[in-house]
């Protein structure tokens, strides 16, 4: 028996694998399509200084919802209080998770495959 399945409590190495993974399936449908506020400003076609819209005239009620955003200039406020959405910012942070995300995965797959092929007598 493996390592894994013994820290899994006997049920075998796929549900501890499972465990292992199921964090990376989440924060991958995530990041599928742009969350509330920034698809509804896209939508309402807010992608320029010229094209910004009002939070509330895009059904976003409470401004503080674009706050992270801001911090990370996804999206940009005009000094009359209008809002536009960076894609190119936007597409570049989206990129950054991904890989992230990715390289993650890869090193759980790694040391999950060493962890379940290594036999209980080379580790001790």
């Amino acid at each position: 028996m493996s390592l894994l399945a013994e820290f899994s409590g006997g049920g075998g190495g796929g549900m501890a694998l499972g465990l292992l993974i199921m964090p990376m399936s989440i924060a991958a449908l995530l990041l599928r399509r742009p969350s509330g506020p920034i698809r509804k400003l896209v939508e309402a076609g807010a992608v320029s200084e010229e094209t910004a819209r009002k939070p509330r005239s895009v059904d976003i009620p409470r401004e503080i919802a674009l706050r992270p955003y801001e911090r990370f200039g996804v999206v940009r406020r005009l000094s009359d209080g209008r809002c536009w959405v960076d894609r190119r910012r936007e597409r570049l942070i989206r990129g950054f998770i991904w890989g992230s995300v990715t390289v993650v995965a890869a090193s759980l797959a790694l040391i999950s495959y060493l962890v379940l092929t290594t036999p209980k007598e080379a580790i001790g």
